[in-house]
């Protein structure tokens, strides 16, 4: 057993387990061509097949999951078995696509995230935490630093500097609301077109604000206002440290996370890790 494979094997503080889950698509096809209304956001690299180690290694170097469950959208180009192997790898029939122009119900990224979400409830892991592909993160058990903070069962990303209300690269789950929050998000009856996953974490995290948001009671943006310092308030926490797609990327920091990197960007925080 290598090394990266033994830290994979170990577990939270006070012996707590925990799942980490994401998403799978690359293909030679333009992103332009595939999701034609999704802006360009970071380099290309990070939807390269080649990128998958980098994310991987940064997982094993920070983490200690009991297990790394990928759900793969029909992805037409995949990492190489051995690296596969290393995860609980799950394959999707077709590729549902991004959120702005999506097939079906649910957006590629948010069947990954109810796909992977089950996996952990079904394994009985303690908490389940979302790491999307391209999300890398810094910090030596930067998983039981957001344990210490949260009280609410759930932790998602600051929205400030982003166009949303909060973040879901880098999210974290209790056991004990997981299953609920599953149901809240596949209950909403809203396209992902139509509700952003990002708000419909928002109403997932309490179950009248789905029946309210069912009932079309919760699109004015006053209302939506008060229903995230609500849910802020009582329902979710904000992870101890930034910074998702906000910028810029405090490399200095003992904790971040970022994703849509820059090739500048990505090339600073592997000499972070690696020297």
């Amino acid at each position: 057993m290598s090394r990266l494979d033994e830290k994979t094997t170990g577990s939270s503080r006070n012996d707590q387990t925990y799942v980490i889950g994401s998403g799978w698509w690359c293909s030679q096809e333009p992103d332009s061509r595939v999701n034609p209304k999704r802006g360009k956001l970071g380099t290309n690299k990070q939807r390269e097949v080649e990128f998958f180690q980098i994310w991987l290694n940064n997982i094993k170097n920070y983490t200690s999951p009991s297990s790394i469950a990928v759900v793969d959208s029909a992805s037409p180009i995949k990492p190489d078995s051995e690296l596969r192997a290393q995860t609980t790898w799950i394959e999707l029939p077709f590729n549902a696509r991004h959120a702005t122009d999506h097939i079906g119900q649910w957006s590629g990224w948010l069947r990954s995230v109810l796909m992977s979400g089950q996996y952990a409830l079904a394994t009985e892991a303690d908490y389940f935490v979302y790491v999307e592909q391209d999300c890398l993160l810094k910090g030596e058990r930067i998983i039981d630093r957001c344990l210490e903070d949260m009280r609410t069962g759930l932790m998602f990303g600051d929205g400030e500097g982003t166009p949303q209300p909060l973040q879901q690269s880098f999210f974290l789950i209790g056991r004990a609301r997981l299953g609920s929050f599953l149901k809240n998000l596949s209950d909403i009856k809203a396209r992902d077109s139509e509700i952003s996953p990002e708000w419909k974490f928002v109403f997932a995290s309490w179950r009248p604000f789905v029946l309210c948001a069912n009932m079309g009671l919760l699109t004015r943006r006053k209302t939506r206002a008060r229903v995230v310092r609500i849910a802020r308030r009582f329902f979710f926490d904000d992870l101890p440290m930034g910074v998702g797609r906000s910028r810029p990327v405090p490399f200095d920091a003992t904790y971040y996370y970022f994703q849509h990197g820059s090739e500048e960007e990505i090339t600073q925080h592997l000499e972070a890790l690696y020297g």
